[in-house]
């Protein structure tokens, strides 16, 4: 119940903040200078609601009890669905960052990356390629269903070297020439979404301890929020051709906007009893297999009396 709550409240949250962050740039924000002419107030506002609901939403996800068990099975077409459309982004995230890079190793120009940072993208490309692969394999176990193949789930921890990677890249090349609003997206957003997958990939190699999805709504729905405002509001901005020169490259702002599509659909599968089963249903299953033990026990007594 209370982790429906905190859906509710990360949903209306993202979707306030990202309306008034529309607002404020297409309506308050210089393209000549790079800045907002409202004095900072739509700032104040999608900042504070985005914190507030954040916070909210964390403490309620930490407060369900219902959030701690054990999965059950693995079968969800959102989950594929979602996964393979991540791979397949990743994939051309990659593309795009080697052609960047062999752009400006032939011709010394670039289109979307900064040629001062070109080469640090590099490691990134190659670590989107393994993490497309993982997702493939992951997709195929939410398709196919049943209990994951042991060592598969295994495969996910190069989605937690992608986001550490990331992380070093955020603050390395974008953390600096940001403002204080864009770190708390890329910075703050970045940091849960790594904790949230590295929760993800205990929960799929099966080395997590019971608590293990607790901690993923904990982490994953904040970092969707900020991410899915984040990337949304820029989008948006590209296509009213605004081109919003954001200091992270579009390409993976779009790939962190299908990763928190995927965050959210996997943690809303989460809430299937069928998929995963809280400790509290596992409480009352046990409940009943004693008493019946103990019924099935009376009778062989009272037959052999």
């Amino acid at each position: 119940m209370k982790v429906k709550a905190a859906f509710w409240v990360s949903g209306v949250g993202a979707a306030l903040a990202t309306v008034l962050r529309c607002l404020q740039l297409l309506f308050f924000f210089n393209d000549e200078t790079g800045f907002v002419t409202d004095s900072g107030v739509f700032t104040y506002l999608y900042c504070g609601i985005l914190l507030v609901c954040v916070l909210i939403s964390g403490l309620l996800c930490r407060s369900d009890r219902d959030t701690c068990g054990v999965m059950q099975r693995v079968r969800s077409w959102g989950s594929a669905t979602t996964a393979l459309l991540l791979a397949l982004f990743l994939f051309y995230c990659s593309f795009v960052v080697l052609l960047e890079t062999y752009n400006f190793r032939q011709y010394g120009i670039t289109y979307s990356i900064d040629p001062l940072h070109i080469m640090a993208h590099v490691p990134l490309a190659v670590l989107s390629v393994l993490f497309g692969i993982a997702c493939i394999v992951m997709a195929v176990c939410w398709l196919r269903g049943g209990i994951l193949p042991a060592g598969i789930g295994v495969l996910w921890i190069f989605s937690v070297l992608w986001g550490l990677y990331f992380m070093v890249l955020t603050f390395m090349t974008y953390s600096a020439a940001a403002t204080t609003q864009e770190n708390m997206f890329t910075v703050g957003g970045g940091a849960l979404m790594l904790l949230f997958l590295l929760q993800e990939s205990k929960l799929l190699s099966g080395t997590g301890t019971r608590r293990v999805v607790q901690y993923m709504y904990v982490f994953g729905l904040p970092a969707s929020m900020l991410w899915l405002t984040y990337t949304v509001s820029n989008t948006v901005l590209v296509l009213f051709g605004r081109g919003y020169a954001a200091e992270i490259p579009f390409v993976i702002q779009v790939l962190m906007l299908f990763l928190s599509v995927h965050a959210v659909t996997v943690l809303n599968v989460l809430r299937n009893p069928e998929v995963f089963l809280p400790l509290s249903a596992i409480n009352r299953q046990n409940v009943v297999r004693s008493e019946r033990k103990e019924g099935q026990k009376s009778l062989t007594d009272e037959r052999f009396n």
